[in-house]
């Protein structure tokens, strides 16, 4: 006769959503008395009485949910991360050398080699994002030594021979809002100076763009371009009508031809402080010719136009609409150095504007230009010429100072 085996324990029943919503409507339901072994008799599916005092007292301490079967969840769900928060605080160092680099390049420094999309979600989702580095003052050391050569080059020009034939030419950026706010001071060392002061936002908030021409004995025109709309005249762009369930494709292509027909044209202007080379030969550079050729025709000389290196002028090319239109003006041009704006008088006119301004208030587009150009009306022919005179010494104190910036009394 074999021997008998032992007999193993029996697997636990595993109870289902169902099964214990049913017990639950069932305890709900009982009359008084009716003990919690009675109701589980009741019931159509063998449940044990010790079970059901276990999901009563989940229910008492877990509400609506022990209704339900639960699983144990983990801690974190999904796959472990490609990106750490040691990682992170790594890349966000400012001291660590990779922390100027694109994500690209910190994405392989990093041990699991994640893509540059991956680990700018993990830095988004924390909280950290690539901001533009502030712009330096500080003069690039390709340039400084153009800077000395133009002094070399016209140290020894007089007043009455060159710098009185000279127009100085420029185009500037007024904020409202930054010139709404009068400047503060403190007492401080150099260097103290840790943290960015806010800019408050409250009033006009527009940008006013504007050109302008001065020589030793005129002041050109004040032009201005790109003019921004009043705050009570913008209105949102009608939207693109979107193809019906209900229309075939040849009526959404008449609908879609009408909506364009409707629509105004609008001419194409560069956004913010952007001047494409198309928008300078069309807007601006023609009234720099204008004033010249008057000027030329007044005194019997010729003179020169200068402007700065920004590529919309056409300068690093000679077939672009600029410098075409110049050729044809038959115009004499003063090269200009890059990083100059010590070296371009009518700069001080700005900083002048800006000075006059600072701490206005105004309440309309047409209001702000009014006051630009009124500043620009009160500039005196005087305060020209004083800061024309300095061409000669600002000639012979960059090539001291090795192309350094250049600083006076005056601007």
């Amino acid at each position: 006769m074999a021997p008998s085996t032992p007999s193993s324990s029996p697997k636990r029943h595993e109870f289902d959503t169902t099964q214990r919503a049913r017990f639950f409507d069932a305890f709900d339901a009982r009359e008084n008395g009716d003990g919690i072994a009675y109701v589980c008799r009741k019931l159509d599916f063998n449940l044990p009485p010790s079970t059901a005092r276990y999901w009563l007292r989940q229910r008492d301490i877990q509400g609506p949910p022990a209704t339900r079967k639960t699983r144990k969840q983990a801690s974190r769900l999904g796959r472990k991360s490609k990106v750490s928060a040691s990682d992170l605080e790594r890349l966000t160092n400012q001291q660590d050398p990779i922390h100027q680099e694109p994500y690209e390049i910190q994405a392989k420094t990093l041990p699991g080699e994640p893509s540059a999309r991956t680990l700018q979600a993990h830095a988004t989702q924390a909280g950290a994002k690539r901001f533009k580095k502030r712009y330096t003052t500080e003069i690039s050391a390709k340039n400084k030594p153009i800077r000395v050569e133009y002094g070399k080059t016209h140290e020894n020009k007089t007043l009455t021979g060159f710098w009185q034939q000279v127009a100085f030419t420029d185009e500037f950026h007024l904020q409202s809002v930054k010139l709404q706010n009068k400047a503060e001071y403190g007492l401080r060392f150099p260097g103290q100076e840790t943290t960015l002061k806010e800019t408050k936002t409250t009033g006009l908030n527009v940008t006013i763009h504007a050109a302008g021409l001065i020589t030793y004995n005129r002041k050109g025109k004040l032009i201005f371009y790109k003019d921004p709309q009043e705050p009570s005249q913008k209105a949102c762009k009608p939207r693109k009508p979107r193809q019906t369930m209900y229309q075939t494709d040849t009526q959404y292509k008449d609908v879609l031809k009408a909506w364009e027909a409707a629509q105004p044209d609008a001419e194409v202007i560069p956004k913010g402080n952007a001047m494409s080379q198309q928008f300078y030969a069309k807007e601006i550079l023609p009234e720099y010719i204008k004033q010249i050729k008057a000027l030329e025709a007044h005194f019997h000389k010729r003179f020169y136009l200068q402007e700065d290196g920004d590529p919309s002028h056409g300068n690093k090319s000679t077939d672009n609409p600029c410098a075409r239109l110049k050729r044809d003006a038959d115009l004499l041009i003063l090269v200009h150095p890059a990083q100059s704006p010590d070296l371009n008088p009518i700069e001080a006119c700005w900083q002048i504007i800006k000075q006059r301004l600072r701490g206005g208030s105004w309440k309309t587009v047409e209001e702000f230009k009014a006051a630009i150009q009124a500043e620009w009306d009160r500039i005196t022919i005087t305060q020209i010429r004083r800061r024309i005179r300095e061409m000669r010494w600002r000639c012979k104190r960059v090539q001291e100072l090795k192309g350094e910036r250049i600083r006076s009394d005056l601007w």
